[in-house]
């Protein structure tokens, strides 16, 4: 299934609902969990370098090997510039995205050369954008999207308008939440390389459940990203936990960190 903007639509909640009554909980449970209070959630601990977006992008090609951006990524353009204008004057101005997020997706998934993406949550789809030009430019690989997305969003036609609708092919929309589509995702994909982003619900508790169930899922040279990690601990808490290798680095345009860890 494709995304609003793209071709087929998503049909209406109510509509789907139908088909899948378990989504009308899924958008209970994510509302009742976004609203507990931040202040009981273990905070980010600013103690460790945080390292530019260049300086990101060196390590990250340092680590997996330096791969050069190939044409879909040069025709790619800006897809943070065109969600800013697709969601301008709406109230989901602030779900832009971030191109720093994107072009670290990209040189991973070009270096791990996956033969499955993952990632929770799509918005305007800036980074779900870079990662199908990587898969394009490595003519393999699939990316599998786990979405709840806000509903005047979704009534908007908002979501995923970063994307150029000649990368779909290799794109497939899951509407439910993570708690539900995850694992049976992971297992589904199981067997060759994978990378795994995390950028749907920003709490302690839910990243900590995506990072642990993601991590017993992936095995030697997979990788996972995580957007957004200074809003608690979970990240830093779950590296120190799990032993993997890890960076913070730098979002410039939101104010943002992405965390990577290196399974």
């Amino acid at each position: 299934m494709l995304l609003p903007g793209l071709i087929p639509p998503l049909p209406p909640l109510r509509r789907a609902a139908l088909r899948d009554p378990a989504l009308l909980a899924d958008y209970a449970r994510a509302w009742l969990e976004f609203r507990r209070p931040a202040a009981d959630e273990p905070p980010f601990a600013a103690g460790r370098p945080i390292l530019s977006a260049d300086v990101g992008l060196a390590r990250v090609g340092e680590r997996l090997g330096a791969v050069p951006p190939g044409p879909a990524h040069a025709a790619l353009g800006d897809p943070a510039a065109a969600a800013r204008a697709a969601t301008a004057g709406t109230a989901f101005g602030a779900h832009g995205g971030d191109a720093a997020l994107g072009e670290l997706a990209y040189r991973v998934v070009r270096a791990v050369r996956p033969e499955a993406v993952i990632e929770t949550g799509v918005a305007s789809g800036v980074t779900s954008a870079y990662v199908l030009a990587a898969l394009a430019d490595n003519a393999r690989g699939t990316l599998h999207s786990i979405d709840l997305p806000p509903r005047g969003m979704h009534r908007a036609g908002l979501l995923g308008t970063a994307v150029p609708i000649e990368l779909c092919g290799r794109w497939r929309y899951h509407w439910r939440s993570a708690s539900r589509a995850l694992v049976p995702v992971l297992t589904a994909t199981a067997g060759g390389r994978r990378v795994f982003i995390h950028d749907s619900l920003h709490t302690y508790a839910h990243m900590r459940w995506e990072l642990d169930a993601t991590w017993r899922h992936f095995g030697p040279g997979d990788v996972l990203l995580c957007d957004d990690v200074q809003f608690n601990g979970a990240f830093d808490d779950f590296a120190a936990a799990c032993g993997g290798a890890s960076l913070l680095v730098a979002q410039p345009d939101k104010g943002g960190i992405t965390g990577i860890l290196f399974r």
